[in-house]
């Protein structure tokens, strides 16, 4: 996909994921001659990127290079490509999957582009593409559309200047999903806080957990894989507990955090029940592997509890919708197959036996 049309491309969905977030809640040793001379300081803590990167580094006749946290990796149109070391989340530990620690392992030839690892203990490696195309981020055992071997190119492209329409793109994006925001924010000014690509919690012990949008990865705009955004949805109806969406490659998840820190990822933005003692997470799209279907939790005493979750089958497309709770034991849902435009009522019903799944029979 070409830059522009991708760039729209990503602008919809984030717009498109955001109302829908809003409804809900209401409702990753070459051996030296000489003495290596100190690393540069990492910010962030970062790890301290291995030896085995630099003599890669060194081979890449200059299209890769490192400074700090930053892995710069050039295009063959000459943009480079910024990947940033990610360790810290404000003054705490990122979460998992939020982490990210980038190292260049050398050029695949296979696949035609920059081999990395993109966490710590990654299992896989990846590759960032090099062509005429936007890159993107393919795992190393992807097939290659080439016959041939990609050879690593014999010299790296000329420098070019910055796309001007980059930040406008970037501004349009953000000013929406900030405006989108802005009445939660305002009403938790104490605990919330927006200072352009970052989005903070600020906890009980006043300590500051960060969560910062990654949009533009140097020139050019992050590859889908990398690209991912956040923004502040709302709180549980006694405040204990506060939203926030991630967005990224076309899907969402939220994160339900307390005022310790302690955040619970979910599949989607949930529901909160109206006497804020439950909170449901569905799912409704199938882009990344679901194995709960629809998941409750217990928030009772200011702890968040499993007590029920309808699991995928073996090959089961079934998405779920929610629809709203009637009163603080009955949740109505759509069910249906993903991707198709038959959906069913169902109703997530609460009595003395738990929670259980009540079959309504209409189809819509």
């Amino acid at each position: 996909m070409k830059r522009s049309s991708r760039r729209v491309a990503f602008a919809a969905v984030l717009l498109c994921l955001g109302a829908g977030a809003v409804a809900a809640v209401m409702l990753w040793p070459r051996e030296a001659t000489e003495p290596t001379p100190p690393p540069a300081p990492l910010a962030n803590n970062a790890p301290a990127a291995p030896i085995a990167e630099s003599a890669a580094i060194a081979e890449s006749h200059g299209l890769v290079t490192r400074s700090g946290v930053a892995l710069d990796l050039r295009m063959k149109s000459g943009e480079v490509v910024t990947l940033t070391d990610r360790a810290k989340c404000g003054e705490l530990p990122c979460p998992a999957g939020l982490a990210t620690s980038y190292r260049y392992l050398g050029w695949d030839e296979k696949v035609g582009g920059y081999r990395l690892s993109v966490a710590v203990n990654a299992a896989q490696p990846m590759v960032l593409t090099y062509g005429d195309d936007d890159p993107t981020m393919l795992d190393s055992r992807h097939e290659a559309e080439n016959l041939e071997p990609t050879p690593l190119p014999a010299k790296a492209p000329a420098a070019v200047a910055t796309d001007e329409s980059l930040s406008g793109w970037l501004k349009d994006l953000t000013e929406e999903r900030d405006e989108t925001e802005k009445p939660a924010i305002a009403a938790h000014a104490q605990r919330i806080q927006r200072d352009g690509g970052k989005l903070t919690v600020i906890l009980d012990d006043k300590r500051r957990l960060t969560f910062e949008d990654d949009l533009v990865c140097g020139q050019l705009a992050c590859p889908p894989q990398v690209s991912r955004s956040f923004d502040y949805v709302g709180d549980s109806p006694d405040g204990h507990f506060h939203l926030v969406r991630q967005q990224w490659n076309e899907s969402e998840s939220a994160m339900l955090i307390d005022g310790t820190g302690t955040i619970l990822t979910l599949p989607s933005v949930p529901s909160f029940s109206p006497d804020g003692k439950f909170i449901v997470s569905v799912v409704s799209d199938l882009e990344e592997a679901q194995p709960q279907r629809v998941q409750v939790w217990s928030l009772a005493d200011g702890k968040i509890t499993s007590v029920f979750a309808i699991p995928a089958r073996s090959e089961d497309d079934t998405v779920y919708e929610l629809v709203g709770w009637s009163d603080a034991s009955h949740l109505r849902l759509k069910r249906g197959p993903w991707g198709g435009d038959k959906r069913s009522p169902v109703t997530l019903v609460r009595d003395s036996q738990g929670w259980h799944l009540v079959e309504s029979g209409n189809v819509e």
